[in-house]
């Protein structure tokens, strides 16, 4: 136990004492001490009003906090909730509670608990955890007290209305301990036997419907899994309101069986593609039409669509065995699972909607992403993008990986593995792109490192013959190639800009009085496309890394593969140490590749960082009816610059301003996975331009949003000792206060080779009506290793600046050879570039901005294309 552990005051016990005492259970102290946040869990929200206000939200947030001696578990306020939305509360930060109540649930004699009311954030990173394993804070007591009942702890929301909490950034996922792993076998044999010897065929179900209540038990094989459906709602009865459907199959034919509500928890994470089970005790209903169905890779199966299998735990209580696969019996003629897998080579000659399996080595991560779900209040889908080589082609499969109700396997998906995905759809040239690419469907199964063991795919001939071809490939050169994280779009935007309908996948066109409001509603890690018209005024070039850089502040040109320089060599003396790319494919048909224990907590050589301005504000967020009842004061204590006071809604929220005289020294800028900075660059000359009206025009605007280029918008060369950091990085903030691994506390994302090298735009857009600007980022694409490379079109033009925000690259003058590993070419300078941006002036476009919440309320904007009006096809 740390030593932390061992004091004897309590912050916690000594604030809420003084809440539980007060007569009037509401407490307000500018002297808080501080604790440490360990959990955020999020379920759905109670009908009603809140304490202070009616309130629309669909969700409610427990966050438990602790000072070393106890925990606590505490309800949010509904004012507060922004502050999950946009990841400023979350887990491992520091906070003091400046205000709470004591809250009562009057429809039933149940315990109360403390509602937090206003927040005081302290560090990004909690000193007091960085002294605690997760032991230890799992061992430490719960608050209790004498003086009220307090609800102590429980393992579901405090709002005793609810029975479980569903996963933090999606609703997708299995979460909490209300979810089983755990298989026990059959204790009677020999009443299995009893049972099997009454079964019957899946295709004489008919026979009995309407005819009898129960239905003779069926044994079957799980051919097909899909995804977790929450269809819970805040009003709702029902108190586990899940459904999962399974496609399971005997010799007579495949029919769908469908869990319902407690069943899920029970079951789901224990069934598998592959799984044998006897069903009894259980419903038959007609078959839902309307709901996607996967497709069988054997023609010949006969499919039984009419109807399908209702499990539920009530009415009657369905009964679910596994037989162990030692156990089955060649004698039942179960089908085996079978597969379609396809080739690289052979992708190109599917036709959209086509379903196909996939096999390959990973070369991108692509950073967790969000979207909101079509008309639905605070849902959203996860997603990201992978690429994955096989032996066909040296241009990848390009996936479109949604979270899959496996979320260990979604955020475990690592560059130098192998990946494994099923049921994937084809999307083709529909939506603007010149190349097929797959999607998640919604039987889609992922398995990366650690997952592939055990599974039916191992002995298939593709994959067996993809295993021997690994074994071919150098480490090293593999390593150089492989990419994770950073700014990334695909299918990249069509040549011509159609206004949105509501029966398109266009981005809206927005005004730019409204830019401000769509960023603020951001949610954490949501991506939104939108359009804007107006006129370029400014665009000014920023050479980047500025360490890395030439003198005189040129940019690095992209080096080729077979260059040697310091900053290449690096990747490849790291890929001697263990990355397993060539290894893969030795012991197991399909080894755990990524499983070494092969970690260090040091670096070759760290090289110079970037200086950029890091400010520690000490902010204060309160509900409105806190902030109505006091006058918000500063308080100096413990703050290393100036204290902003901010209020919970986002749209009342200062923004806090940076003294530019306090430069703190690049050496001690550390940047870690609860900080994002922006990277701001040494004064050298850059290249720029502005319109004829511009300087005329921007004393008069109403609104200049301005952004630049955040570091954790830079995709980076991937590097395989320090995985677990790199991983963590990119993956979604966790509900649960998850300690960092030992070889990640002494990285910065800073040492990591960013991908693009060689600078980038800052480009000014002006609203049609010269009221409102914002600033956008343009990262034109020139390395051969930039992922966004892939599937553009790579016709060359002229490298006015006009073409190149048009296009998204920068032509090469001059090709060498080519190859996987990239050309040797050389780019026209910024400076030339910029010479032709007269061409710009007054002229009225239309541009594609990618707005991007990074986390902690900072939000990123990239000019994703832009189009001149000629390029824009009007609907009739």
């Amino acid at each position: 136990m740390a030593a932390s552990l061992k004091q004897t005051t309590s912050e916690i016990a000594t604030a809420f004492d003084k809440l539980l005492s007060s007569s009037t259970l509401r407490l307000r102290t500018h002297d808080a001490g501080c604790v440490s946040v360990v959990a955020v869990e999020r379920y759905v929200a109670v009908p009603g009003p809140s304490v202070n206000k009616p309130t629309t939200t669909c969700y409610s947030y427990d966050v438990t906090v602790t000072d070393g001696v106890y925990r606590a578990k505490c309800q949010l306020a509904p004012e507060l909730n922004s502050l999950v939305h946009k990841c400023v509360l979350r887990t491992g930060v520091e906070i003091r509670i400046v205000q709470c109540s004591f809250l009562y649930n009057e429809k039933c004699l149940r315990p109360g608990c403390v509602l937090i009311e206003g927040i005081e954030f302290g560090g990004e990173r909690s000193p007091l955890l960085q002294t605690l394993t997760q032991e230890d804070v799992g061992s430490l007591p719960f608050f209790t007290s004498r003086v009220r009942n307090v609800l102590a702890h429980s393992d579901g929301p405090l709002k005793v209305e609810k029975k479980h909490y569903l996963p933090l950034w999606n609703n997708d996922d299995p979460y909490g301990v209300l979810w089983k792993c755990d298989i026990a076998p059959p204790s009677n044999g020999q009443a299995l036997e009893c049972n099997l010897s009454r079964g019957i065929h899946l295709c004489d179900l008919e026979l009995f419907w309407g005819c009898t209540p129960r239905f003779p038990p069926v044994l079957v094989r799980v051919m097909y899994k899909s995804r977790l459906r929450f269809f819970g709602k805040p009003d709702g009865r029902i108190d586990i309101p899940y459904q999962a459907y399974f496609e399971v199959a005997d010799c007579t034919g495949l029919m769908s069986m469908v869990l319902w509500n407690g069943m899920c928890p029970e079951w789901y994470q224990k069934l598998h593609v592959g799984t044998v089970i006897l069903v009894e005790n259980y419903a038959m209903k007609q078959a839902f039409e309307s709901r996607t169905q996967p497709t069988p890779a054997d023609p010949s199966m006969t499919m039984l669509r009419s109807t399908e299998i209702s499990v539920n735990t009530l009415a009657p209580a369905g009964k679910i065995t596994i037989i162990p696969q030692e156990a089955v019996k060649p004698e039942w003629k179960l089908p085996d699972i079978t597969y379609t897998f396809v080739t690289r080579c052979q992708l190109d000659n599917l036709s959209p909607g086509d379903t196909c399996d996939v096999i390959g080595l990973v070369t991108f991560v692509g950073r967790c992403e969000r979207i909101k779900k079509k008309d639905v209040a605070e849902r959203y889908w996860t997603y990201r993008w992978v690429h994955i080589v096989d032996d066909t082609r040296e241009q990848p499969f390009i996936l479109e990986i949604f979270a899959s109700s496996q979320p260990e396997a979604f955020s475990n998906i690592c560059p130098m593995s192998y990946l494994v995905c099923t049921q994937m759809r084809v999307v083709g040239e529909a939506r603007g792109h010149t190349m097929n690419y797959l999607t998640s469907s919604n039987e889609s199964q992922v398995y990366c490192a650690g997952y592939h063991r055990g599974q039916p795919y191992v002995s298939h001939p593709r994959v067996k013959s993809f295993i021997k071809w690994t074994k071919t490939l150098s480490e090293e050169t593999l390593l150089r190639k492989t990419v994770i994280g950073g700014y990334y779009r695909f299918p990249h935007s069509p040549d011509t800009f159609t206004p949105s309908s509501d029966d398109s996948k266009a981005p809206s066109l927005t005004s730019t009085s409204e830019l401000q409001q769509e960023m603020e509603e951001l949610h954490y890690r949501e991506h939104r496309c939108l359009a804007v018209q107006g006129f370029i005024a400014a665009v000014r070039y920023v050479a980047w890394p500025a360490a890395r850089g030439a003198s005189g502040g040129q940019p690095e040109q992209p080096v080729p593969a077979a260059a040697s320089s310091s900053e290449t060599q690096e990747p490849r003396d790291q890929a001697q140490h263990g990355a397993p790319a060539a290894r893969a494919g030795a012991g197991t048909p399909l080894s755990e590749s990524g499983e070494q224990n092969n970690r260090t907590t040091g670096t070759a050589a760290k090289r110079s960082r970037c200086p950029y301005n890091l400010r520690v504000t000490k902010r204060r967020y309160c509900t409105e009816a806190a902030s109505q009842t006091r006058r918000v004061t500063k308080s100096e204590q413990d703050a290393p610059t100036d204290e902003k006071t901010v209020q919970a809604d986002p749209r009342k929220r200062s923004r806090p301003q940076q003294d530019d005289s306090e430069q703190p020294d690049p050496a001690d800028c550390q940047s870690s996975s609860d900080t994002l900075a922006v990277v701001t660059l040494e004064e050298v000359p850059s290249p720029s331009w502005e319109c004829g009206v511009w300087s005329a025009v921007q004393q008069h605007l109403s609104v200049h949003l301005n952004h630049s280029l955040h570091s954790a918008s830079v995709p980076r060369k991937f590097d395989y000792k320090r995985r677990e950091f790199l991983m963590q990085q990119h993956n979604l903030h966790p509900a649960k206060w998850q300690p960092p691994p030992a070889a990640a506390t002494a990285c910065d994302i800073e040492e990591f080779v960013p991908v693009c090298n060689h600078g980038y735009y800052v480009v000014t857009i002006m609203g049609v009506n010269q009221q409102v600007a914002i600033d956008a980022v343009f990262l034109p694409v020139i390395s051969p290793d930039d992922p966004r490379r892939v599937g553009r079109p790579q016709a060359p033009h002229d490298n006015t600046l006009l073409s190149c925000l048009t296009e998204g690259f920068v032509s090469p003058e001059s090709t060498g050879t080519t190859g996987w590993g990239g050309a040797r070419q050389s780019f026209p300078s910024p400076g030339a570039i910029m010479q032709t941006a007269g061409s710009l002036d007054r002229v009225q476009v239309i541009c594609l901005l990618d707005l991007y919440q990074l986390g902690g309320g900072q939000v990123e904007v990239f000019l994703n294309k832009l189009y001149r009006l000629t390029d824009i096809a009007v609907r009739v």
